[in-house]
């Protein structure tokens, strides 16, 4: 966002210019407070549309997104050209410098699976949000960036997996059995998720949760597609009259006339 001449300006907007103009720097204060303002309105419309629209919950999430505030004077004391007084809203990049998933959810992503999720793309179901509900986040035990699913082995070879000669029963019987005290023929801690292949012979992400063996994501592809959803672009329209509103009622206060 900024005051540059981009935005097409009305004959009240100019005669401000010109008499903040023969005020020293005013005129660039008046412009970075009237960008700051609309920065932070912008900021309070795309972050309750991701509430709204995406049920998009967590202080983490919303917190991602800062302003960077318009600056009207230069670090050597000069005052900056209208055209160089912007401010930025952005999103706050990931761990390790990922991007984050509302860049992507703003412009579409695809998603492929890695070695770590055997080759797929972990989807998460609702047995891995607090409360159980799609409109809740994943809860802190369930999510992936607390570590890898972990492959159960038994007798040093792998359980649960493609290939581990079980059949279903045998594979559910051994799982249950692993709860009675003292029986200790698994390897691994089936209270964190690890892989295992589910009734429809297909493979997921599991863990126990309360005294039941639940899935708690997908694995089924091996690339997703998520649809463009741009929240923020839509947020911004009308930008340019919110600036030009907010310049004049500042202007005015800053010349006495308000």
């Amino acid at each position: 966002m900024s005051t540059a001449s981009k935005i097409k300006l009305n004959m009240d907007t100019k005669g401000f210019i010109r008499a903040l103009g023969r005020k020293g720097s005013l005129l660039q204060v008046a412009a970075a407070d009237a960008v700051n303002e609309t920065a932070e309105e912008i900021n309070e419309i795309y972050k309750d549309r991701l509430k709204t629209k995406q049920n998009i919950k967590t202080k983490f999430t919303l917190n991602s997104v800062k302003i960077f505030r318009a600056n009207p004077i230069r670090k050597s004391g000069e005052p900056r050209a209208l055209s160089k007084i912007n401010a930025i809203i952005g999103v706050r990049k990931m761990a390790k410098g990922k991007k984050h998933y509302l860049a992507d959810l703003e412009e579409g992503s695809t998603n492929r699976g890695n070695p770590l999720t055997l080759g797929k793309v972990p989807v998460p179901l609702n047995t891995s949000r607090t409360a159980k509900s799609g409109d809740r986040p994943i809860s802190g035990p369930n999510r992936l960036t607390k570590g890898e699913p972990q492959t159960l082995t038994i007798g040093g070879k792998p359980f649960g997996t493609k290939g581990d000669r079980f059949t279903n029963s045998k594979r559910w019987g051994a799982l249950y059995a692993q709860k009675r005290s003292g029986y200790n023929r698994i390897q691994g801690d089936v209270r964190k998720p690890f892989f295992f292949i589910g009734n429809d012979n297909n493979q997921g992400i599991y863990k126990l949760v309360g005294r039941m063996f639940r899935k708690i994501r997908n694995l089924h592809q091996t690339v997703t597609r998520t649809a463009a959803k741009p929240h923020f672009k839509k947020s911004l329209r009308g930008a340019d009259e919110r600036i030009k509103k907010n310049f004049v009622r500042i202007a005015k206060r800053k010349l006495g006339r308000s």
